[in-house]
């Protein structure tokens, strides 16, 4: 078995490359360009392709902001974490900022949902206080939403006891 394979040299060599990789899941237009130029040298037919994907519709920056955004949701990210990632893959700031704000999400209701993953029937001492913000911090909440659901758990484990 090769190690390397020869480099795409046509438009349509390209063009099957890009959707075979779309085909598996979402990219960003800074991923999907990355992934094919690794596998060609050829940028001029990598720009016509990415503008013929985004055409056809097979390729949207905004369609994979708002599902990379409820992916986060669903794995219990915060918003930090969900910037910073979506920063890494290439998406525009206003991009990202427009489809947190479109997401009308609560942080501090997913931040709490963590910790009573986490953290049940626990005590609520300084020390204890102190590990869930840092557990919420690691998942990239903000300030004020770990706060809030820091005072929520510490107020639920009081009533439970």
């Amino acid at each position: 078995m090769r190690s390397a394979r020869a480099p795409l040299q046509t438009e349509a060599e390209i063009m099957d490359a890009a959707l075979s990789l779309l085909s598996r899941r979402e990219y960003s237009e800074t991923e999907l360009t990355r992934k094919l130029l690794e596998k060609t040298e050829q940028q001029h037919h990598v720009e016509r392709v990415l503008a013929r994907v985004q055409e056809f519709g097979y390729q949207n920056d905004q369609r994979y902001t708002e599902s990379y955004i409820r992916y986060g949701i669903s794995q219990g990210k915060g918003e930090n974490w969900l910037i910073m990632k979506l920063r890494q893959k290439g998406v525009p700031p206003a991009l990202i900022e427009a489809c947190l704000y479109e997401a009308d999400t609560c942080w501090q209701d997913i931040a709490l949902a963590q910790l009573e993953r986490k953290f049940k029937n626990q005590g609520c001492d300084l020390q204890e206080k102190a590990r869930w913000y840092r557990f919420l911090a690691a998942r990239g909440f903000n300030p004020d939403a770990i706060a809030a659901a820091v005072e929520r758990h510490a107020q639920k484990q009081l009533d439970c006891t």
